[in-house]
């Protein structure tokens, strides 16, 4: 905003003839013919609910700090529905100006239990966007007092310095649930339950590791991490006579227990010689660690022995 007045204030024949893109719900604009043949549309203020700026935000606060009464060129779209608001931002920054995905989350989040948002997916989908269908998860994954990672997602109304979890990591994860095929998780709310119960018997047993700056929470730290607990607890249940729900909190609470004991806390606030990255080659590093870490403690050796990827003496 800053830069634009400053850009403006730098020379007289310095303009921005780009549109600011707005959408304007039923009530929120009247139109009047004039005598000139011309439309006259005015916004109502009363109604600002229904008035969004879809491209330009940043522009236009830039234009009202250069001078409130400039007049500036607008692109408005009458009777848009919520629906077509977020279609439209969706398109627009994603196929013109790039932004953040987890930004697209948090708006697409917030209209989804909207009563006009039910075409919006299908929209994104021709324009060959789309959202991902665990996306309502990772809303609830951030809001529900059940959820450990509750006020923790990377989105653009989460606190800074709380933004210790990419939306994508949730998604991804219960997208590997998912795949598994488990008889019992039938539905998409228990493989979402069953995902929650796992992370918060792993918060609980693993304080110092669930933190701002703990690999444990970068997305391909919980992608290896679900991974792991998941496929352990899966092999658990089909070589044991003893009944066990993944529907069932205790139970997936007591079997995540079991697993972890198997593995180390301190690796994920260790110094790692790999830079953390969604890539292929560090999911399988990590997952060789893992392997290793479960060695060394089910034969009473140290748990780093061997563990390539740790560099270095472990942080005070």
């Amino acid at each position: 905003m800053r830069s634009i007045k400053k850009y403006l204030d730098s020379d007289a024949r310095n303009t921005i003839p780009t549109a600011i893109v707005v959408t304007l719900g039923a009530g929120a604009y009247s139109i009047e013919t004039k005598q000139t043949g011309i439309d006259e549309l005015e916004i109502s203020p009363d109604n600002k609910d229904s008035i969004f700026v879809v491209d330009g935000q940043h522009r236009l606060y830039g234009l009202h700090e250069f001078n409130p009464e400039l007049l500036v060129p607008i692109v408005a779209i009458l009777e848009a529905t919520i629906e077509e608001r977020a279609f439209q931002f969706v398109i627009i920054n994603n196929k013109v100006s790039k932004v953040s995905t987890d930004h697209i989350r948090s708006l697409a989040l917030k209209y989804s239990d909207k009563a006009d948002s039910a075409d919006l997916d299908g929209r994104l989908r021709a324009a060959r966007l789309s959202l991902s269908t665990n996306l309502s998860f990772v809303g609830v994954a951030n809001e529900s007092d059940e959820s450990p990672f509750k006020g923790l997602i990377d989105f653009p109304d989460t606190p800074p310095d709380n933004q210790w979890v990419v939306a994508a990591a949730i998604e991804t994860a219960i997208g590997y649930i998912k795949s598994r095929g488990l008889i019992q998780l039938d539905e998409s709310d228990a493989h979402f339950d069953f995902f929650l119960f796992i992370w918060q018997a792993i918060k609980d047993a693993w304080p110092n590791a669930f933190s701002k700056n703990s690999k444990l929470l970068s997305k391909v730290g919980i992608q290896c991490m679900t991974k792991y607990v998941v496929d352990a607890i899966d092999y658990m249940v089909g070589f044991s006579d003893d009944e066990f729900s993944f529907s069932n909190k205790e139970d997936v609470t007591n079997a995540t227990r079991r697993v972890i004991k198997f593995q180390e806390e301190a690796f994920w606030i260790a110094n790692w010689g790999m830079t953390i990255s969604d890539s292929r080659a560090v999911r399988e590093e990590i997952d060789e660690a893992l392997r290793v870490i479960q060695q060394n403690i089910r034969h009473k050796q140290a748990w780093r022995t061997g563990v390539t990827l740790v560099i270095g003496t472990m942080p005070e």
